[in-house]
């Protein structure tokens, strides 16, 4: 697969395949052990009621039928206390060969007719029925499913493996964590994915004991339960609680509210609204272009975008220069083969390398201004006047007025300055709903934003951005193309469940423009399923960036160090500080972190995870 054409999707596909090509041996050694126990105490009936008749029928020989037959013909004397003779001769029976004449009396008629009728049976019931299936995983693939679990310790439990789901075990798998997935259905439209990744699908409720301890519960680390139903994933929560009091659980949950109130019950980062993770996202979308990602944070939000540098552009220099510049942070390097580079503030940024940004919307669109070919050497060209950027359009359209939709006009009404919004909703919405947004400055409509007249009605020739986020992949794309058709220019901001789909959009309506809800939420249940800590998380295609806040007191490993230090030696960016109250985001390298500050740091989880393990260790 060319790495250059192919998606961070495809390409994490591809690298978990070559990684997880087959079990260890020691692992299916220890599964087909488990499968035979399973096995045995299913088939415990036939194969006991075949032991019992083959021994009775011995026993008979031994005591009784060959002791008469030596008083009577002198056949067999001497073999009466051999067992091994009676046993072969029952075996003999078995299948239908008479070791010896018919006997008179009614038990012995009994025994010789009864061992090689119901003793097939019995052998067809449970020997012959049991090899197959010990040999043959194909007939019961739930049963060896359940078997390959038991092998799993110190793993993640997902729950759910739809779009979210699958997303969560992917990143996962990534970072090297094992999993092992409950689904209702085995035919699932991800369960050949996970049979090729290796990860256990066991088929089942999981709000049922049973399901949960199949899936390894008391050995695993943490459980997540992202089931597209708010009372199923509780549910799942509190029944895996129930047995593991202490299991780290991490529910995806649709309501905002339930969030908030289930945090303040079981604990905080165990709940995480899927529209509250993309709504951030969509709303800075919608405002600014070529936006990644986005982090809510109390002192405004803080985006991802990626740049590619243009040839002697005010972009290309050292790291250090241009994150002082423009109040950025330069998160990864990579150059134009996508090979990454290691960034320090003395790394050189050159021409048609890739670099992740991370700062404010103003800051990134200034970055975005800048990057123009040749504008390093604008100073040598007298006839050279200075960009002026044309005022652009300042309407904000926005299609839905569900969830995600409302979600996205609360973050715009506070943004300075504030776009003009205009919302267009169903015309059964109801009339509090459409005051409410009135009350706030915004203009609503009613009606069906495929319709050309309803995006006219809304001023569509003179808006900015069109942000379709209803809750039907179809129809987002449906209002993207009509918006596209009235006014070929305007910024489109689309929404889409599927993560492949939004892939695919992407290249038709532009960089960046098609976000799927389960690639902004999935990054944050996988994050917050491997630490209690984690606030928020983003996929960057290799690595999961996470961030966490930390409150640094006389012990800690992080006091008394620059905020340049923290980064370079620990690979911890300090993207928040709190100091006597005052909050800073990103503030400067020379900056010293003191006892008693808190501070917000974004880096992988590996990083994370060494902060903890340093911590734990000097505890």
């Amino acid at each position: 697969m060319s790495t250059l054409n192919a998606s961070e999707d495809e390409i994490r596909l591809e690298r978990l395949r070559q990684r997880r090509r087959s079990y260890s041996l020691w692992r299916l050694l220890r599964a087909n052990f488990y499968d035979l126990r399973m096995l045995l105490r299913q088939a415990w009936v036939p194969l006991a009621s075949l032991v019992v008749l083959l021994l009775a029928s011995a026993l008979y020989l031994r005591l009784d039928y060959f002791p008469r037959l030596c008083v009577e013909s002198g056949a067999f004397c001497g073999v009466d206390g051999d067992f091994a003779t009676s046993l072969y001769a029952t075996l003999l029976l078995l299948v239908f060969e008479a070791p010896t004449d018919f006997p008179n009396d009614l038990g012995g008629r009994l025994i010789f007719f009864g061992v090689p009728l119901f003793g097939l049976f019995f052998l067809l019931q449970s020997v012959v029925d049991f090899a197959q299936r010990l040999f043959d995983k194909g007939l019961r693939r739930e049963g060896w499913q359940t078997a390959l679990a038991s092998t799993f310790s110190g793993h993640v439990i997902v729950c759910g493996i739809g779009r979210v789901g699958y997303r969560t075990v992917l990143q996962l798998l990534d970072v090297g964590y094992d999993v092992v997935a409950i689904d209702h259905d085995m035919g699932s439209e991800f369960a050949i994915t996970m049979s090729r990744l290796k990860v256990p699908l066991i088929v089942g409720d999981a709000r049922e004991p049973e399901v949960l301890t199949q899936a390894g519960l008391a050995r695993a680390h943490s459980l997540i339960a992202a089931i597209n139903d708010d009372l199923l994933n509780v549910e799942i929560a509190l029944a895996a609680r129930r047995k593991c009091p202490g299991l780290q659980t991490v529910m995806r949950i649709f309501n905002r509210q339930l969030d908030q109130h289930l945090e303040l019950t079981i604990g905080r980062n165990t709940a995480f609204s899927s529209s509250a993770l993309a709504a951030p996202t969509l709303a800075a979308a919608a405002v600014s272009e070529a936006i990644m990602h986005v982090f809510h944070l109390p002192g405004g939000p803080l985006a991802l975008s990626e740049v590619t540098v243009a040839g002697e552009s005010d972009l290309t220099g050292f790291v250090g220069a241009i994150e002082q510049a423009y109040g950025v942070r330069v998160l990864r390097l990579r150059d134009a083969k996508r090979y990454e580079r290691r960034c320090t503030f003395m790394t050189r940024i050159e021409g048609n390398d890739r670099i992740l940004l991370l700062g404010s919307l103003d800051a990134l669109e200034r970055v975005r201004l800048a990057n123009r070919t040749d504008s390093k050497l604008s100073f040598l060209s007298a006839q050279m006047q200075p960009v002026h950027d044309e005022p652009r359009p300042n309407t904000v359209i926005v299609c839905g007025m569900g969830k995600v939709g409302s979600a996205i006009i609360r973050l715009l009404l506070p943004m300075k300055p504030r776009p003009n919004l205009v919302a267009i909703c169903k015309p059964d919405t109801p009339r509090w709903q459409i005051e409410d947004l009135e009350a706030g400055g915004v203009r609503v409509l009613r009606g069906d934003a495929r319709e050309a007249a309803v995006l006219e009605k809304a001023g569509i020739a003179d808006a900015y951005a069109v942000a379709a986020v209803v809750g039907d992949d179809l129809a987002n794309l449906q209002i993207g193309m009509v918006a596209r058709s009235l006014r070929p220019e305007v910024h489109l901001v689309l929404r889409v469940f599927s993560d492949v789909l939004a892939e695919r959009l992407s290249g038709l309506f532009g960089i960046n423009t098609v976000y799927s809800t389960s690639a902004l939420a999935a990054p944050t249940l996988a994050a917050a399923a491997i630490s209690r800590e984690i606030d928020h998380a983003v996929d960057l295609g290799e690595r999961i960036f996470a961030s966490q806040t930390i409150v640094i007191d006389a012990d800690s490993t992080l006091g008394q160090r620059t905020i340049g230090a923290i980064r370079e030696q620990d690979n911890l960016l300090v993207i928040a500080l709190q100091h006597n109250g005052q909050l800073t985001q990103l503030p400067t390298p020379e900056r010293s972190v003191v006892p008693g500050d808190e501070i917000m740091v974004l880096a992988d989880l590996k990083a994370l995870h060494r902060l903890h393990t340093d911590k734990k260790r000097k505890g």
